[in-house]
């Protein structure tokens, strides 16, 4: 099983708790149409239920659609820790978390 299909597979499982009915299949196929609001919809699930927001955010989105989503996720979450860990993870800009970061 190929690593999309793996992690849409998950993400099904851990973000989608039988309020929709979609397979790990419909998943790939609407990312593939690159429709903006499924994409955003996708997206702030996997970032507010996944176990590995960042492993399957950084595998089913190019990095192209990701950055803009996660600038907009960070403007609307009210300094949420859990998304700016996200963002961090995938930017590499650890000055998102500073709490978080060892002292030097």
């Amino acid at each position: 099983m190929n690593s999309k299909l793996q992690s849409a597979t998950q993400v099904v499982r851990e973000c989608f708790w039988g309020d929709y009915i979609l397979s790990p299949q419909d998943i790939l196929a609407k990312l593939e149409s690159n429709d903006p609001g499924f994409n955003y919809f996708l997206f702030s699930k996997i970032i507010e239920n996944s176990r590995y927001p960042s492993r399957h955010l950084s595998i089913l989105f190019p990095k192209k659609d990701l950055h803009p989503m996660l600038q907009r996720y960070l403007r609307i979450s009210d300094n949420n820790q859990r998304v700016r860990l996200v963002a961090a993870n995938i930017s590499g800009n650890y000055d998102l978390v500073p709490e978080l970061q060892w002292k030097r």
